[in-house]
């Protein structure tokens, strides 16, 4: 046997003689069937000699010596209690102490050590095993010198490697002076030293190392970070179990310029209906000169009644807080921090809910409103037929307490009011003929407010409110008709070996009216309840072609996986995991040279669509154009922009989307996009053009016009295109997944980047290990951002290394 340096031995062969034994081990350990006596059977020795409580079974020769002792020569396995032992050669001393020698084996529970020579107490449960390898409870492996166990709870290590990787050359491993593995408890070691291959990186004189199978209390391994304002940080967790369903981890953080901040994480299970989370940081920040903090709690649950919540509450210091020490995107870009306490419950046809809202607007400039339902109640009821009439009602309505404090639109608000509100819809459906159908519609929308705010007031000056009711009465009515329906269908759709389509043309109209009101300035808004959306007449048409195929039903793409084949409980193994986003072929579709399989159910799907709709106000205009680009709309028109839409899903895996708006008074396009996703076993992409054509004009400064008076300035606006690009490559089945992603401008702005957001992430996953690499460079309207983060995660170790720069 080959040996490294510190003298442990190496595990290429050693680890595939441990896994052939441990699969052939339950054959040797069952009564051998009948036999006819031919001689090299294995032979149970049963003797009135022998300690009771032992099954000892072997094929070979057998001697006894002067002293008693049992000399076996030939493949042996002794069971006693919960353990056995096996090897080529055995001698069984009247104090139940076994000499063994060649292959040897024992196993108790999830334990294994395998070597080449033993001595070994059976009353003690207690043995030396030279030149070992072995594993503990499937968690991780160790090679070893010498090897110790110490009854069934605890192993000694001489001159030893630990890891949890399977490869001949891990990935990872610890080489050790010493180790004492207490199992389902702690691994103390002794002089470590971590190697990446075989190359040590990390020194450490002593290291605890959990291996128990629930969780384990401890220190978990720094992070390191960096800041241009507030310098280097290192970042020290402590782990801590609360019990079954539950776990803390405080946080210490210290950054060379901003100070020391303190933060918590705490995960929680009420029951098998709930979780919740809560994570909380403050720091005195010594750049700021002033106490910031964050705080979140999250929270869902359903009860027995039908009710569920859910509570989503997050607190912030300051408008800053998430640019100065948040790296995620979404919340370093929201400038709005939500809490919300909700109830809901949902019936055969109605629904309740019960919330309380506070959301809160930070500004750039220091100032905030903050808006908060204290609480909403809402019920909301699904269309519903009135018994055997042809009539279906549905309804919303609410009642809500409502408070309004900051600045709203350049204009300071304080307000606290209650508004109730009830909103009916009465539908009739009516299919006049097969290709014709009709739904008229009658609304009535009733608000009571019981405060009002004054009409009129400028920019800077405040909202005055006074407690005055105001009610409002919103009556609306419309008709649909949608048809003719005209379809016409090319192939067999009964035939599977022909391809079947249905080309289907409709037109849609629809016809709205909604009366006047003319208080709508004194409304406080606050939701989409009170924006009054105007009154009038309009008409919408639109002429819509839908292009349907008859094809096999899509099954749903299966879990990835690690990239790893699993050795599952029966011995068998399991078929090479499928690649990212993508199912695996069928062995049938392999064996043909073909990924597509017969059909077995087909379905109608629709795979494209292309929409032409526009609309006509019979009142006011809705379209208007500055063709002499002098800054007034001298051309207006009471019809819509042309909308033109196009779908296109060739296969699951595909998809195109299409949309322009054609401007009818500068008859031109005004703008257009183009989005899609392709998708496949290797790589994925997705992507999206935007160009907004440069149409009228836009105010760009102020000048003097020599007699007093300042004029707008005006200029031409040009035109704007981006492309926004995501892809992502999945390579070694699995293992390596290299993601990209970015944004083009084509025609930037002055002092803006042509590429302003762009992006790349490596991750290498492994049996045993995790790389993750990430660079991220963004461009904000005030500073740039850019992060390099770098973390390895180790099987059985968690997070090892944390860096972010």
């Amino acid at each position: 046997m080959t040996r490294q340096k510190d003298g442990g031995s190496r595990p290429s062969w050693a680890l595939a003689v441990l896994l052939i034994t441990a699969w052939a081990l339950p054959i040797l350990a069952q009564d051998p069937p009948p036999t006819d006596g031919v001689a090299g059977d294995p032979s149970r020795v049963e003797d009135s000699r022998l300690p009771a409580g032992l099954d000892i079974r072997f094929k070979g020769q057998l001697k006894e010596t002067a002293d008693g002792t049992f000399e076996f020569d030939g493949p042996v396995t002794i069971r006693h209690g919960t353990a056995q032992i096996q090897a080529d050669r055995m001698s069984l001393s009247p104090d139940e102490i076994v000499q063994a020698s060649g292959n040897v084996l024992v196993i108790w529970g999830g334990n294994r050590i395998f070597g080449d020579r033993a001595t070994y107490s059976l009353k003690d449960q207690h043995g030396i095993f030279e030149d070992v390898i072995g594993h503990v409870d499937n968690q991780f492996i160790f090679w070893a010198k010498t090897a110790e166990k110490i009854g069934d709870e605890t192993i000694r290590l001489r001159t030893a490697t630990v890891t949890t990787c399977t490869q001949p050359v891990p990935y990872w491993s610890f080489s050790v002076s010493s180790a004492t593995i207490r199992i389902d408890g702690y691994a103390r070691m002794v002089n470590v030293r971590l190697r990446s291959g075989r190359v040590p990186f990390i020194y450490l004189p002593y290291l605890v190392w959990p291996v128990k199978q629930d969780r384990a209390a401890g220190l978990l391994m720094p992070q390191f970070h960096s800041s241009e304002e507030r310098g280097e940080s290192i970042s020290q967790e402590l782990f801590i179990p609360l019990g079954r369903s539950a776990d803390m981890t405080v946080q210490g953080r210290y950054y060379t310029e901003a100070g020391f901040g303190a933060g918590t994480e705490v995960r929680f299970i009420p029951n098998r209906n709930g979780e919740g989370y809560f994570n909380g940081f403050f720091i005195n920040d010594q750049v700021a000169g002033k106490s910031r903090y964050r705080a979140q709690f999250n929270q869902r649950q359903t009860f027995r009644n039908g009710f569920r919540m859910v509570a989503d509450i997050n607190l912030v210091s300051d408008f800053d807080y998430f640019t100065d020490f948040e790296r995620q995107l979404n919340l370093v870009s929201s400038p709005t921090i939500l809490a919300r306490l909700e109830f809901s419950r949902n019936g055969k046809w109605t629904s309740t809910n019960v919330r309380e809202l506070r959301r809160e607007q930070l500004l750039s400039n220091g100032s905030e409103l903050v808006q908060q339902t204290l609480p909403e109640i809402e019920w909301r009821g699904r269309s519903r037929q009135l018994g055997r009439s042809p009539f279906y009602l549905s309804y919303e309505s609410s009642i809500a307490s409502i408070q309004q404090r900051g600045e709203q639109q350049g204009r300071s608000i304080d307000a606290d009011y209650f508004r109730g509100d009830l909103f009916p819809t009465l539908t009739l459906h009516w299919s006049a003929a097969p290709w014709l159908d009709i739904n008229p519609t009658l609304q009535y929308r009733v608000t009571h407010y019981t405060q009002r705010q004054v009409s009129g007031g400028v920019f800077g000056t405040p909202i005055e409110v006074q407690d005055e009711s105001l009610t409002r009465g919103l009556l609306g009515a419309g008709v649909e008709i949608i048809g003719p329906k005209i379809s016409r269908i090319f192939g067999d759709p009964n035939d599977p070996s022909q391809s079947a389509y249905k080309h289907a043309i409709e037109t849609r109209m629809s016809y709205g009216y909604l009366e006047p009101y003319d208080r709508s300035d004194e409304i406080v808004l606050y939701d989409e309840i009170d924006r009054f959306q105007g009154s009038g007449s309009r008409l919408n048409y639109a002429l819509v072609q839908r292009l349907f195929a008859k094809r096999a039903q899509a099954e749903p793409d299966e879990d990835p996986g690690t990239g790893e084949t699993i050795v599952l409980p029966d011995g068998s193994r399991s078929a090479a995991p499928p690649l990212a986003d993508g199912p695996q072929p069928s062995p049938q579709s392999l064996a043909n040279g073909s990924e597509d399989s017969t059909p077995v159910n087909r379905e109608p799907l629709e795979i494209a669509t292309f929409t032409m709709s526009q609309s006509r106000s019979f009142d006011d205009d809705v379209t208007f154009a500055d063709l002499d680009s002098d800054g007034v709309n001298e051309t207006t028109s009471k019809a819509s922009n042309i909308a033109l839409s196009g779908r296109y899903n060739p296969s699951p895996r595909t998809s195109l989307d299409v949309r322009s708006n054609y401007h009818i008074l500068y008859n031109a396009f005004a703008d257009t996009s183009v989005s899609g996703s392709i998708r496949s076993q290797l790589a994925r992409v997705r992507f999206s053009l935007v160009h907004r054509n440069g149409l009228g004009v836009l105010q760009t400064g102020t000048m003097d016009d020599g007699m007093g008076n300042t004029i707008p300035i005006f200029s031409s606006r040009e035109d704007d295109t981006q492309l926004r690009l995501t892809t992502g490559f999945s390579l070694f089945r699995g293992k390596l997944q290299l993601d990209l992603d970015g944004t083009l401008d084509v025609n930037p702005q002055d002092g803006q980047k042509r590429v302003p957001d762009h992006h790349w992430r490596l991750t290498y996953r492994t049996q045993c290990c995790t790389v993750f690499v990430e660079r991220i460079d963004r461009q904000f309207s005030t500073s740039d951002r850019r992060d390099l983060y770098f973390r390895i995660d180790l099987t059985g170790i968690g997070k090892l290394l944390d860096l972010r720069y």
